[in-house]
């Protein structure tokens, strides 16, 4: 009778700890575009115009953020997705809070331009981090993945429905 009685408890508080371990939100299902599998002077170039202001300009954040860590950008044939392509060893001697610094300070003027922001290494298939929003809901809510060295992240996992796009 003892060990029913503790077996009940046990199956109790193994199921509350469970309920305690789900997402109080669901991030939403994100289609990543492939990074590009180029070299750098392959790349698209960052827009930039003589006559108004480049749509998006990162210029100015790149001089004040990102100057030793950024390469180059350009917008997705998509049109939705701005890719920083990043120096891969000045990416990796980084810690964690400047990395998150670095995709934050970007990823906030790519949304006040309407795009979502991802981050390639050169050479490398999969984004090791991205800024992106549902621009469809109010209010807007947006979300930073940073693909860790030590665990999976959403860049790992098979994606099931595109994410919604600018239009």
């Amino acid at each position: 009778m003892l060990n029913l009685k503790l077996l009940l408890y046990l199956s109790f508080f193994l199921l509350s700890d469970l309920l305690f371990l789900l997402p109080a939100t669901a991030k939403p299902k994100v289609i990543f575009p492939v990074c590009p599998r180029s070299s750098i002077s392959q790349l698209p170039q960052p827009p930039l115009s003589q006559t108004k202001p480049s749509i998006p300009s990162f210029w100015l954040t790149k001089d004040l953020f990102g100057a030793k860590l950024l390469e180059t950008w350009f917008v997705n044939p998509d049109d939705t997705w701005v890719i920083l392509v990043v120096n891969q060893l000045t990416w990796e001697k980084q810690e964690y809070m400047d990395i998150y610094k670095f995709i934050n300070h970007f990823g906030r003027i790519a949304r006040e331009y309407g795009y979502n922001l991802q981050i390639c290494q050169p050479l490398q298939k999969k984004p090791i981090a991205a800024y992106f929003c549902e621009f469809e809901t109010a209010p807007l809510n947006c979300y930073v993945e940073i693909k860790s060295r030590f665990s999976s992240s959403l860049f790992d996992r098979p994606k099931k429905f595109p994410f919604p796009t600018i239009k």
